[in-house]
Order: C-alpha cells, then structure tokens, then sequence
C-alpha cells in the first residue's frame, strides 16, 4: 500500500481536478447559483478535499517534521496567494481607481484573523488554512491507532461532533479550527481507506460492483443532502444527515473517477489543484468583466466565464510551477533534508 501510494494515482487526481472545477464553477455564479447554492454539489465538494487528504497522511519523522512539511506544503502557499493577491489588487487599484467594486485597504490583510470573515481578495484559500489545523488534529488523534483503536474512532467522531456543534451554535474559533475539526472525520476517513485497497489499488474484486456502488451513493446523497458552508461551518441539517450525505458524494465522485481513470486536462488540474485553487479568486475579478461586456447573462456567460477562467488556470500552471514551485508545494521551501 505504501509503494502504490508513494507513485501517482490517476483516479485520485482525476477527483481532485473534478473537485477543483466545482469549486471554480461555484464562485463563477450566475446561471450557475442554483448548482452551487443546492443541497448535491455543496454537500460532498469540500469535504472530498480534505477525505483525499487523509489519504496521504504521514507522520513522518516526528511531530517537528510534521509540522515543518505542513508549513511548507499548506501555509507557504497560503501566505503566497494571500499576499500576492493583496498586492496585485492593491497595486491596480492605485494605478486605476474603480477597476474593483471592492475597496482594497491594507486592513483587509487582517480578515483571516477576524472570525470567519470572507477573504474578499481571493476567497477560496481560507481552505488551506482549515486544512493545516485538520492535519495537526489528526497528528494528535492518530497516536491512538496502535494501542487505542476503539479511543481514535472515539475521539474523531468526538471532535467532529464538536466542531458541528460550535457551528450551529454560532461560535467560531479563530484560524478555521471549528472547520477543522468538523472536517476531521472526513480527514479520518481517507486515511483509513489507506488501508484497503478498494479505492487505490488498479484492479480490485469488488471493482465490477462499481456502478451499483455509484447509484446507492446517489440515491443516498440525493436524499440527505443539505447544503453545507464549511467556511462559515454553517451547516442546516442535522449531524447524521450532513455527514451521511457528505459520504456518499465522496464514494460516488471516487467511484466514479476511478471507473473513468483518467482525462488528460482534468487530471493535470487535479495533479496541480493548489494552483488552481490559489490563482482562480483573484481571476474572477478580472475576467468577469471582460466576458460581460461581450456577452449577454445567462448561462451563456456563466460558462463563457468558468471555460476562460479554467484555461488561464492550465496556461498559468506550467509557468507558475517552473518559476517558483518552492512556493505552491511542488518543492521544499523550508525542509532540505529529505
């Protein structure tokens, strides 16, 4: 299992590129608000992130390891598309007054100290920060595997019930740790799949059940799903029901890809996702735009937009990870010593 998950899975990045372009696809809006705003895609979207996550978790050689590759891996590039993106729009908004229906001050560097306030600068990547807290939770609960099996299920499911509650009570905690720690089962489950080889391994004797895999988790998830902001951890349903759902779209989504195995464009998205992730913020609010003052709404525009704003991703991708891969997780920034 550790050699199959020490090479490329094209299945898991096929998800992951999948993934990505939801995500894309629901800050896109417009005709696509309905899709976005609904119980299906919202239910499953982010927590699949953080499942794919758990599946390559490592505790490498000690807490102090760990933590400098999380750095390295999740913050860095935070701190990139955060700054960069400040100082982009800052910069223009200087040079051309108006050019952003939004005011760019610099207390607006402050937002992801403030609650879970909006990072109206390039929203998505308040995701890399809720991921970083999971991976140092999941750190702490996983020394209980060896000895304490039973306590590690225990506790996840604790911190997951907990980090629910804190959001339908309203209470946040600084830095996204309710998010965390409502997203740790998810986190949890991908680790756990690590070891079964249902899902990574090419060939396995339940793959022929695929598609009848894939229409239970529909059906399941279509019947459970509420829409989830994990951002905010805002969630209306009820716990059973948000995880439940939640479930179901990962397996669906995993199945399904793993049947496919692999598109070219989609899975090059997935295997660089963080770039996509990092960059598509802030070019909505160039590109938006542009593709209004040609075309008219509607789903027209809507699509013109997701199409224009995916390309510019992949064009932006080969360059971005030759001229600085220390800084977007393709290489070490800080550990040298591997």
């Amino acid at each position: 299992m550790e050699e199959q998950l020490g090479r490329r899975i094209d299945f898991i990045d096929l998800t992951k590129g999948l993934c990505i372009m939801l995500v894309v696809m629901m800050h896109v809006g417009g005709a696509f608000d309905g899709l976005a705003d609904g119980p299906v895609l919202s239910s499953f979207t982010m927590p699949l992130y953080f499942f794919v996550s758990g599946l390559f978790f490592k505790s490498y050689e000690g807490f102090a390891g760990f933590l400098l590759r999380k750095v390295d891996k999740l913050l860095v590039p935070f701190l990139v598309f955060y700054l960069g993106s400040f100082l982009l729009m800052y910069g223009i908004s200087k040079l051309l007054p108006g050019t952003f229906r939004l005011p760019v001050r610099w207390s607006e560097l402050l937002l992801v100290f403030r609650g879970h306030e909006l990072i109206r600068f390039n929203p998505p990547i308040w995701f890399l920060v809720a991921l970083f807290n999971c991976n140092m939770l999941f750190y702490i609960v996983h020394y209980l595997r060896e000895k304490h099996l039973p306590a590690m299920f225990a506790a996840t499911l604790l911190i997951g019930g907990a980090g629910f509650w804190l959001g339908r009570e309203r209470i946040e905690l600084p830095f996204y740790i309710d998010v965390a720690m409502t997203a740790l089962p998810f986190y949890f489950a991908g680790f756990w799949i690590r070891r079964y080889n249902f899902f990574l391994f090419p060939h396995h004797r339940f793959d022929k059940l695929i598609p009848l895999f894939i229409l239970l988790a529909v059906v399941t998830m279509y019947f459970t799903a509420t829409p989830l902001g994990m951002r905010t951890n805002d969630y209306p349903g009820n716990l059973f029901q948000v995880y439940l759902a939640a479930f179901a779209g990962i397996f669906a989504v995993m199945l399904l890809c793993k049947e496919v195995k692999r598109v070219p464009v989609v899975t090059y998205l997935g295997r660089y996702s963080i770039i996509t992730l990092g960059v598509h913020g802030p070019l909505l609010f160039f590109l938006r735009p542009v593709v209004s003052r040609f075309l008219a709404g509607g789903w027209v525009q809507s699509v013109a937009l997701l199409a224009l704003t995916l390309a510019v991703c992949l064009l932006l991708t080969p360059v971005i990870v030759r001229l600085m891969p220390q800084f977007v997780a393709q290489k070490d920034l800080l550990n040298r010593n591997q």
